[in-house]
């Protein structure tokens, strides 16, 4: 058998641009160092006052790499922010006079320079020489930024509490060749923003959710930094646990990738339960792949979920969390309003020093960034928009102007977007009718080029605009090997769904050109509370809309599904009542069948009943059809609220009745029966979750009518199931070990102290 070639790691060429990182996340970086690699927490002082040291220690020194040093330790951090600046003796005048004051006090035994600058062998010597020429200084040591990019090459560990220096490198140089193509297809999503990324607290509570749960459910509003939260955690992944990262789009993508044979996987789902609103079939979907999820990561693997905070709030009643209770002991919900001041003001730093506006809007803004950071509604998206010019062309700078593009910014964006010319608009218009995904190169559909020509755009201009939106409003990425045209933002989708609401030509072009299956979950007929939904279509374009469904199911039965989804959860009483009518054999078309929750004939057969238009007849057969398949299979799912309002009290009673005498008395041969069909290598307690979750449900009833005999029955069946379930999981193979580490914070800045926007303008 043949050797596999290992991947070669170029390690020793790649070096860092910490000149862009400023004054103080630079400081912070040299903490974490002392920390992480060196084996000792010291002490950072604040920002103003520190009398010439950023960092101070007392007592024995034992770094990592074994030496032992003893006395007084100062830390001083020398920044820089001109590239491939070259330390001079001169430049430490100040620092020099500083340390003989430490010194001579006893603080400065043991004196250590970090510096982002160039420090060559002579020049080092040289500045050894002037600080240990000092009285009371034993030990001197200096770090410039070729020994520092040395320490983070080096130390995987220290990358993934600094995740923003992944952007500050070369990947290829520090990644093996498998992990840097995963990062850079992670990276090409987000453009540039992870080399603005700041240490949060929600940063640090989502890696120790990774570390107990092996889950988190990132939660937040628009524009909170969720998607970047998750980048940073999914490159980190790659850097130090070596797992193999899969961005999943849905459940079903989920249960394709997820490999029971690698326990290294980490999956990231962006907007899980869905994009701006509230998405049934993700959700159901997703109730069928919790087993799976469960067993991924009981072998070891990590799973990461973002989601809208008010989507997640509509998901949770339709969540079966009972498959997966990790769910509620693992959520990370991004309070932007608490997000500290530090915290604030240094993702607005990042985002406008490294931003492209020019360096006279950045002196402008300069006196205005702490009010800024101090908004209520301020985000890190507001922080990207004001670092790009793009968003600034009509900003005055001024007090009143910043508050109103802290405080309404889908109306700034809006106003953005009208004011973009034709094939600007169009390519936005491209993306939009692709549900926030077109293919590169780009080519347009019939619909598509029609929808282009009404909006006064052509196909040379169209492609042109790409390119000149690339970074602002559109991004290009790539996914699956295969380039693709993204909003930067989604909440460019939402300011785009604004206008097209409000312009019914606009409408009509949506409605035409976009796929069938994308418009089922981007619109309502009719308002019905979704919260967040792109496009409400009004009564008189019903008809329009029901000739295009009509199409999409004849081209392809299995097209159904989506649609029952829309048609139980998106749509109003007069557009299903239109629908019928048109097509009526519609409801003598629908089946119930196991399980209720999966089947979405049941949903739209809910939704028919609430509206009365169900005939009873129909109803009937529906009871007839849940009366046996509660015994069967058995399938509880007859007691979840929409489907127990198809049931009378007298047919709920008798459907529990022959539970009771037909189900409890067989429900050992019934398990044992399942034991038989298990196949060996399945995970064990995913095999035998609906029939469990089905006894629970059962025993649930029967304990609120005090049925006593009955609860024991079903307890004892679950006994019996859970020690069906333990002999099974002893002949899988063992779990492997996982381990991961955490991060303390440093001390918050006092008031008065040093502006970290001081060199924001450099």
């Amino acid at each position: 058998m043949q050797k596999q070639k290992q991947p070669k790691v170029h390690a020793a060429e790649v070096t860092y641009e910490l000149h862009s990182l400023g004054w103080k996340a630079f400081q912070n970086l040299c903490v974490t160092i002392t920390g992480e690699v060196w084996g000792q927490i010291v002490q950072s002082f604040f920002d103003s006052h520190d009398g010439g040291r950023d960092g101070a220690f007392h007592g024995t020194w034992m770094p990592k790499t074994g030496e032992s040093f003893h006395g007084t330790f100062t830390a001083q951090c020398k920044f820089t922010a001109k590239v491939d600046k070259c330390l001079l003796l001169t430049d430490l005048k100040d620092e020099l006079a500083k340390a003989k004051r430490l010194a001579s006090r006893e603080l400065a035994d043991n004196y250590i320079l970090f510096t982002n600058a160039r420090l060559t062998g002579a020049t080092e010597e040289k500045i050894r020489k002037s600080f240990e020429s000092i009285p009371g200084i034993k030990r001197f040591a200096a770090y410039g930024c070729e020994r520092i990019s040395l320490i983070i090459r080096e130390s995987p560990r220290l990358r993934m509490l600094v995740p923003r220096v992944y952007g500050l490198g070369d990947l290829s140089q520090i990644l093996d060749e498998r992990a840097y193509v995963q990062a850079q297809e992670i990276l090409s999503a987000l453009g540039d923003d992870l080399a603005k990324f700041v240490i949060t607290d929600a940063y640090q509570r989502s890696a120790k959710a990774l570390v107990e749960h092996g889950f988190v459910l990132l939660l937040g509003e628009p524009a909170c930094g969720k998607s970047t939260i998750a980048a940073a955690l999914a490159v980190g992944s790659l850097d130090e646990w070596g797992c193999s990262t899969v961005k999943v789009r849905d459940a079903d993508d989920f249960v394709e990738h997820s490999n029971p044979l690698e326990s290294k996987q980490f999956f990231w789902v962006d907007d899980a339960f869905g994009a701006t609103q509230f998405d049934w079939s993700s959700v159901a979907a997703w109730n069928r792949a919790f087993p799976h999820i469960h067993a991924a990561i009981h072998r070891g693997a990590k799973v990461l979920f973002t989601s809208r905070d008010y989507i997640y709030v509509a998901a949770r009643e339709h969540l079966k969390e009972s498959a997966l209770p990790i769910m509620k002991e693992s959520q990370v919900v991004i309070n932007v309003e608490k997000l500290s001041r530090e915290e604030r003001e240094q993702i607005l730093y990042n985002h406008i020093r490294l931003g492209s506006q020019p360096r006279e809007f950045k002196k402008a803004l300069k006196p205005h960034l702490p009010d800024v950071a101090a908004q209520l509604r301020f985000s890190p998206e507001i922080a990207r928009r004001l670092g790009n010019p793009m968003f600034t062309k009509r900003l005055n700078i001024s007090n009143s102007a910043l508050d109103t593009f802290v405080a309404q910014p889908l109306e700034l964006l809006c106003e953005i977007i009208r004011t973009l010319d034709a094939d600007n608009r169009s390519s936005l218009a491209l993306v939009f009718m692709r549900a926030g995904t077109l293919p590169s190169p780009i080519e347009m559909t019939t619909d598509e080029q029609r929808a282009v020509a009404l909006l006064g755009g052509s196909a040379g201009g169209v492609r042109a605009a790409f390119k000149a939106l690339n970074g602002s409003l559109l991004i290009q990425s790539i996914q699956g090997g295969n380039y693709m045209w993204r909003f930067k933002h989604p909440t460019i989708r939402d300011a785009f769904a604004a206008l097209v609401a409000e312009d019914i030509e606009l409408m009509d072009i949506y409605i035409a050109g976009t796929p069938v299956d994308k418009l089922f979950g981007e619109v309502s007929c009719g308002e019905v509370g979704i919260k967040g939904v792109k496009v409400i279509i009004p009564a008189n374009r019903y008809d329009v809309f029901i000739a295009r469904i009509d199409e999409y199911l004849s081209g392809d039965r299995a097209n159904i599904r989506a649609f029952h989804t829309f048609l139980a959860h998106r749509c109003d009483r007069a557009f299903i009542d239109r629908y019928t009518t048109h097509n009526p054999l519609f409801i003598s078309g629908l089946r119930v069948s196991s399980y209720f929750y999966a089947v979405s004939d049941v949903d739209v057969i809910v939704r028919l009943h609430e509206f009365e238009l169900l005939p009873e007849q129909k109803r009937k057969y529906v009871v007839d059809t849940i009366r046996e398949l509660a015994v069967d299979i058995p399938d509880s799912g007859f007691l979840r609220e929409g489907i127990r309002a198809l049931l009378s009290q007298q047919e709920m009673a008798e459907i529990l009745e022959n539970v009771r005498i037909l189900l409890l008395p067989k429900l050992d041969d019934h398990i044992d029966d399942c034991r038989s069909d298990y196949e060996s290598g399945e995970d064990p307690e995913n095999y035998f979750y609906e029939l469990t979750n089905a006894i629970k449900d059962y025993r649930n009833v029967f304990s609120e009518k005090e049925a006593q005999e009955e609860v024991i029955q079903l307890n004892d069946a679950l006994k019996h199931i859970e020690q069906m379930i333990d002999d099974l999981r002893s002949e899988l193979p063992p779990e492997p070990d996982d381990d991961f580490y955490g991060r303390t914070r440093h001390d918050e800045r006092a008031d008065g102290s040093r502006s970290v926007f001081d060199d924001v303008d450099s």
